[in-house]
């Protein structure tokens, strides 16, 4: 008799916290779904940018190239995992674009990364990206000619290069 009342209050209990994990799991999908799209918003010409001299770059320096911004950091492995791709697919689209490799680490870190092997790209510091909506990396930003962001791209490329340079590409076209 007793087995038979721990196995009913057992299944209760069990009920109960399946149904809060639910809940919970579902309550918080929702905020995350509200981050990513908080984060398309961000405009990304009011931050600030710093070279790796520690001069400072502003996008509407790039006026007339179509720019691909890609959030990162030294400690993200998937970030620098998708370099060597990235790397190739601007090589294809070398003429019409800029890749901007932005971190917000110090100066020295993005250094050692960036002259570890000849990435074509220009690397970049800002300051404070979790304070200006950029709370998970790798994220990219894809600009037109104009400066308008046309993607958001939440994750790491995967594919080709000539297949993700062809959809940076598409995501450009008016």
């Amino acid at each position: 008799m007793k087995a038979k009342m721990n196995f009913k209050s057992g299944l209760f209990t069990g009920s109960i916290l399946g149904i809060l994990i639910l809940v919970f799991g579902y309550y918080s999908f929702q905020k995350i779904s509200e981050k990513a799209e908080n984060v398309a918003i961000i405009d990304l010409h009011q931050l600030e940018y710093q070279d790796l001299d520690g001069n400072n770059i502003k996008l509407s320096d790039f006026k007339g190239k179509c720019i691909l911004v890609n959030f990162w950091a030294t400690w993200c492995a998937p970030c620098v995992k998708e370099f060597p791709v990235l790397n190739e697919a601007y090589e294809i689209l070398n003429k019409d674009f800029v890749f901007i490799m932005v971190s917000d680490e110090s100066l020295d870190k993005i250094k050692k990364i960036a002259t570890n092997k000849p990435y074509q790209f220009v690397f970049a510091k800002t300051n404070n990206l979790m304070i200006k909506g950029i709370t998970y990396l790798p994220q990219t930003f894809v600009l037109d000619t104009a400066g308008n962001t046309v993607k958001h791209h939440p994750t790491i490329f995967e594919g080709t290069a000539s297949s993700i340079a062809k959809t940076i590409q598409d995501w450009t076209k008016n």
